[in-house]
């Protein structure tokens, strides 16, 4: 079992302390990215983004600037970079939002349960890569998005929230792609501010809320 996470956070305030940091990681769009400095800009996600980290030039490098997020470009190798990286930052979380990186087992088993990743499927249905494409060209009627802890897994780690969305006989894939990142930008930031403000406990595969 792994302790409460920063749970003395829960009874304060946001002027009463410090806010923790997270640090997100992408390699595309970063639309997710996005939504999660916005909301910490609005002070409804109560955490400071402390950067944006990169293993190649993507879409979310120019959404980071645009925020005055500082974007860090991981070098080759980029595991080397980001452990070095992490020494530095410190993060409270390291949030994965669509960085398309196996991260190598001892990294996962340094900082396991601080590295969070969202996936656009309801796991462990359609793991990997093209998750929404999987799961529409398989024609299953029901889809949605999973939030996990990260493991030395791929898509294999323990389920923090799972939300469904049931998929209409008139939609095609673009449709299908944008009302799952709708669920995403909607329900990201709330599990994360909740993984670092509420107490929480995994036991195996179980995670639950509370003490």
């Amino acid at each position: 079992m792994h302790g409460v996470f920063r749970s003395e956070l829960s009874s304060m305030n946001s002027e009463q302390f410090n806010k923790p940091s997270i640090v997100v990681l992408a390699s595309g769009n970063g639309s997710n990215f996005q939504v999660l400095a916005e909301k910490s800009l609005s002070g409804e996600l109560i955490a400071d983004v402390k950067a944006l980290i990169v293993d190649r030039a993507c879409g979310a490098i120019e959404r980071a600037k645009k925020l005055g997020v500082e974007v860090i470009i991981l070098s080759k190798p980029w595991y080397e970079d980001f452990e070095k990286v992490m020494a530095n930052l410190k993060p409270d979380l390291i949030v994965l939002a669509g960085f398309m990186r196996i991260i190598p087992e001892h990294i996962v088993a340094k900082y396991f349960p601080k590295i969070v990743n969202i996936h656009p499927s309801l796991l462990p249905a359609f793991p990997g890569k093209d998750a929404i494409k999987q799961a529409y060209d398989y024609g299953v009627k029901v889809t949605g998005i999973t939030i996990h802890f990260v493991d030395a897994g791929i898509d294999t780690g323990p389920i923090i929230f799972q939300k469904a969305i049931e998929i209409e006989e008139n939609w095609d894939l673009e449709t299908l792609e944008s009302k799952i990142h709708k669920l995403e930008h909607e329900n990201y930031w709330r599990v994360i501010n909740n993984l670092l403000h509420k107490p929480y406990k995994i036991e195996g595969r179980k995670v639950t809320w509370g003490v």
